[in-house]
């Protein structure tokens, strides 16, 4: 994928400015029509899952093109439904394809 960006985003809504920093950084990608991910880890998973904003707060970036994906191991009921959950060959795969990987 050509000028693809994948975001590792380790940061959790409401902790610290981690996680608003990340989005902001993730939505400037997709702004100049760069094909843009976002792996969510596992903490920031868990954190999604018990929010009841969860959706909506994945929705600020998917509204604008950005795909959501995690490791399908670190699935929780009530994580947000765009989560697009892949195996671990899968998300290598996503890695090694991207032309940059920024870790957030």
């Amino acid at each position: 994928m050509a000028d693809s960006v994948l975001y590792l985003i380790q940061g959790v809504p409401g902790r610290d400015g981690r996680w608003r920093e990340s989005v902001e950084m993730a939505l400037t990608g997709a702004a100049f029509a760069l094909p843009t991910r976002v792996w969510l880890a596992a903490d920031t998973v868990a954190v999604l899952a018990r929010r009841a904003d969860g959706d909506e707060l994945l929705a600020e970036l998917t509204g604008f093109g950005v795909t959501c994906v995690a490791d399908r191991a670190h699935y929780r009921d009530g994580a947000p439904a765009s989560i697009q959950w892949l195996e671990r060959a899968a998300l290598a795969t996503l890695r090694d394809d991207a032309d940059r990987v920024i870790v957030l």
